[in-house]
């Protein structure tokens, strides 16, 4: 027998699902509460990645956890208006230092399907740690290919994107979006430019062995995807489910000697 039959022996069988309707979240290792569909339409293991995106709107939650202990929340949610879409991710502290500290991370981007893949027109990031708010905005020019980037704490800037043969420019929330796009199709290219607060960044990601994984909704085969980091202690990890549109079940970010950070 195969270690894939083994490992999925090991889990509870998948369950059928279906959009939840409100009611309260089960208590203890939280794991994964989708409380919509994914965020690509059935079935995006089948969907070619050169006839773009298929989206509907959708929702998910994930619980926080640090060094093992639960910490937050995130709810995540991607809403269509019109002709253009909205990605939202709402963070909170629920437990320990980060409820009392009242922390909050708030993400948004604004974007339209235009010839066949997600474009942003404007991100908007706001954290806020014991009353102090850290603000910064990026739009998109795409005609001119730049990104202004405003932060409330330093000087306007404005970058020039690279040329369209290698990758557009992408604020971290389109850029899981793509993530997602590229696993559903064949051999798939992972390096993405991607705008941070004062630069665009060129990240490079690899693929691990399939895993089978447990999560609320049952036991997953998963897609693991390791961010490439050279020389640093640093990991960011994020567990991929094909059978959810390839929404990430699992995500990991830390060091190897220090803390470590969950959102599952």
């Amino acid at each position: 027998m195969t270690s894939d039959w083994h490992a999925r022996s090991a889990c509870r069988p998948m369950t059928a699902w279906r959009p939840e309707r409100r009611r309260a979240a089960p208590s203890g290792a939280l794991l994964l509460t989708a409380v919509l569909v994914a965020l690509l339409a059935a079935p995006a293991a089948a969907l070619p990645a050169e006839e773009g995106y298929a989206l509907q709107p959708s929702a998910a939650r994930y619980a926080i956890y640090r060094n093992g202990k639960l910490t937050g929340k995130v709810e995540v949610a991607l809403e269509r208006h019109d002709d253009r879409w909205i990605i939202r991710s709402d963070g909170s502290g629920t437990h320990g230092l980060a409820r009392i500290l009242a922390a909050r991370d708030n993400e948004d981007v604004v974007g339209r399907l235009l010839d066949g893949r997600f474009r942003p027109d404007r991100y908007r990031r706001h954290t806020r740690v014991a009353g102090i708010d850290d603000r910064w905005t990026v739009d998109f020019d795409w005609d001119q290919r730049q990104v202004g980037i405003v932060h409330d704490r330093g000087d306007p800037l404005l970058l020039g994107m690279s040329s369209p043969g290698n990758g557009d420019a992408l604020d971290p929330l389109s850029l899981k979006l793509e993530m997602r796009h590229r696993l559903s199709g064949p051999e798939p290219q992972l390096q993405f430019q991607m705008v941070e607060e004062d630069e665009i960044d060129e990240q490079n990601f690899r693929i691990l062995a399939t895993e089978w994984m447990e999560t609320s909704l049952g036991c997953l085969a998963t897609i693991p995807v390791e961010k490439i980091r050279h020389g640093s202690t640093r990991y960011t990890r994020a567990w991929h489910a094909p059978e959810l549109a390839f929404i990430e079940v699992r995500v990991e970010h830390g060091k190897t000697d220090g803390n470590q950070l969950e959102m599952r």
